[in-house]
């Protein structure tokens, strides 16, 4: 009985250790998001990733920022209950060659929910250089 125990047991950690983690399931969702949107998805070269938990706080912060650079109406505040998880937020740096050969390097964040769905930011230094942008605008409006 204690031997087939034994030989069971090293069987069971493997299948166990091949369910793929949350984190490496969000890389390999940006992964499949990209290589179908770049040029040649034989020419996409993955590089690094940087996650981090996304909660509905993080979301409605960056709807605001969105709507301030649109000119739209902001979505509510966030509140202290909004530290509700809702996905991973992904930094992806990744090379993209041309038909022609020439390489490109790239980045994107993405948001991976719970079900898979991977959702393209506009990347935080785009954000800022826009919000800047929008708040110099508006200061000059009002000194006329």
């Amino acid at each position: 009985m204690k031997t087939s125990f034994y030989l069971l047991l090293p069987a069971v950690l493997l299948l166990g250790s091949c369910k793929k983690t949350t984190d490496k399931q969000a890389e390999l969702a940006v992964q499949d998001f990209v290589r179908n949107r770049v040029s040649d998805a034989a020419n996409y070269f993955p590089g690094k990733f940087r996650l981090k938990p996304y909660t509905k706080r993080d979301s409605l912060l960056y709807l605001a920022e969105l709507a301030q650079i649109n000119g739209t109406p902001a979505p509510p505040a966030p509140t202290a209950a909004d530290t509700t998880r809702i996905g991973i937020l992904v930094h992806h740096d990744y090379r993209d060659e041309m038909r022609d050969g020439e390489m490109i390097r790239d980045s994107g964040e993405y948001v991976v929910r719970p079900n898979g769905e991977v959702r393209l930011l506009m990347a935080e230094s785009v954000r800022q250089k826009r919000l800047k942008q929008v708040q110099q605008q508006s200061s000059v409006g009002a000194l006329r």
